[in-house]
């Protein structure tokens, strides 16, 4: 009987440490992204800045001279992020946003926003998903 008791808990501690990755996670999420971003108060700051930045100025000098987030200070950079961690519009904007494009104007809760993806992260194996994801 102690044997089946320890097989069992074996059996539930692989299944706790694998189903969240197979099936609560989509390939989307298994993936985590640089971004940079400028906040304005109004959708038409925002396609202003998007036109400076068309028409040659740096994403991260736009940043720097309009954005009205801290993050202004470090070029609007707000490093590496993985989903739900970040304002629910903001994020499904962000991740579905082109490396290295400028987004359109992206309206949430604090302001208007112009996102940028710099890089992104896979995760190959479900042990570095999981100790990023839920253990922080």
């Amino acid at each position: 009987m102690k044997k089946i008791v320890i097989l069992l808990c074996w059996i539930l501690t692989i299944f706790c440490a694998v189903f969240p990755f197979i099936y609560t996670h989509s390939d989307q999420d298994k993936k985590e992204i640089k971004i940079s971003h400028i906040l304005v108060e109004t959708q038409e700051q925002a396609q202003t800045v998007k036109d400076e930045i068309k028409n040659g100025k740096s994403f991260e000098d736009a940043a720097t001279e309009y954005s009205q987030c801290e993050s202004k200070d470090q070029q609007g950079d707000l490093g590496y992020n993985m989903r739900n961690r970040l304002n629910r519009d903001f994020e499904t904007a962000a991740f579905a946003q082109n490396l290295k494009e400028v987004s359109e104007p992206v309206k949430t809760t604090e302001g208007w926003h112009l996102i940028k993806i710099y890089d992104i992260k896979y995760f190959s194996d479900k042990e570095s998903f999981i100790q990023k994801k839920f253990v922080r």
